[in-house]
């Protein structure tokens, strides 16, 4: 047997964090005890699309509920809709790498497994969507005119279908919440409680910056309509900050990677100021066309970076076992911690 080689007398191994003078982690010998998850850009962009797909269904539904009439409004938020649910199985397919994984995840449900209702939920969403845009083109005549097609997709009862959607379209808006937290990572799991409800308020101000942008940048749409739109941004913008604000709250010291050097100037100056604080403000005042056009961009970006921040921030949480062991012992003040 080789001899051990000795330090003041003592026996010296190249592993154990408690005998080796080299070492300076004293936890798991450094090692993280849970995978983080090694998702690409393209998930990122998914998260986001998604949300703005599902902010503009609930605009199209409160505004049949309404009974608004204006065209321009229902044009954006239909065709808005198809587009993002369009965008959102590309991506997750291309991040997935290859196409039967997607549909792998449609050939049962497991209702406790959020991959499969997410799938479900984003196929039967995007279904309905489509009908109900498929509607609104015929009506706008984009269907090469009077045919069997657009006599056919005219008799769609899109009203009763938007309303029929909206539960699935809600799901998709705070889908990206309900994935993390069915997870162990300390970030998201002990937020359990909230991270669905901020996820959806982020969706539904996504999709009403999008809908004002496209209606102020395109000269559409009725006044009363832009100013029902800057009123529920203001609105969901405040109750979105409250929902971050209690989020920290809640996740105590395992929030500290949003605080880091790499993602706290993306998550205070890109997310809090720029994407709630500063459209805020700029909502406040006299409204204006430039203002409205501004306000809707920082609130954009802002939304796809604090997506961005929440899935990057539990990558750095799911790296660091001080985080986990003192999250575990604790049990994460959350009924029951899933693992992935």
């Amino acid at each position: 047997m080789a001899e051990e080689t000795k330090r003041n007398g003592k026996p010296e191994t190249s592993h154990h964090p408690e005998t080796d003078p080299e070492r300076g982690d004293k936890n798991y010998y450094g090692i993280p005890p849970i995978k983080r998850a090694h998702w690409t850009w393209q998930i990122y962009v998914y998260f986001w699309v998604g949300g703005i797909g599902a902010g503009s269904h609930l605009l199209t539904v409160i505004g049949h509920l309404l009974g608004w009439r204006d065209e321009a409004f229902f044009r954006t938020t239909k065709y808005t809709t198809l587009a993002t649910m369009t965008i959102s199985p590309v991506l997750l397919i291309w991040d997935l790498g290859r196409p039967e994984r997607f549909l792998n995840m449609l050939r049962i449900v497991k209702l406790r497994s959020p991959m499969s209702t997410g799938s479900w939920a984003l196929s039967l969403f995007g279904s309905m969507s489509g009908l109900v845009a498929t509607k609104r083109a015929a009506e706008d005549g984009l269907l090469l005119g009077d045919n069997f097609l657009s006599r056919l997709a005219k008799l769609v009862p899109d009203r009763l279908v938007s309303v029929l959607a909206l539960p699935l379209g809600l799901y998709v808006g705070a889908y990206t919440g309900i994935l993390l937290i069915a997870t162990s990572v300390p970030m998201w799991a002990r937020n359990w409680l909230l991270m669905g409800p901020t996820f959806l308020s982020s969706a539904v101000s996504s999709g009403l910056s999008w809908t004002s942008l496209v209606l102020h940048l395109g000269n559409w749409g009725e006044g009363k309509t832009l100013g029902a739109l800057k009123k529920a941004e203001k609105i969901v913008l405040a109750v979105e900050a409250v929902l971050i604000a209690a989020s920290l709250v809640r996740m105590g010291k395992w929030s500290k990677p949003l605080f880091s050097k790499k993602l706290g100037p993306l998550f205070v100056g890109g997310t809090l100021v720029g994407g709630i604080a500063a459209p805020l403000v700029l909502l406040s005042g006299k409204e204006t066309r430039n203002k409205s056009i501004l306000a809707s961009v920082l609130v954009l970006v802002g939304g796809f970076l604090f997506r961005y921040v929440m899935v990057v921030g539990g990558r750095e949480s799911a790296d660091d076992p001080e985080s986990y062991f003192t999250f575990a012992k604790k049990d994460g003040g959350r009924p029951e911690a899933g693992s992935k």
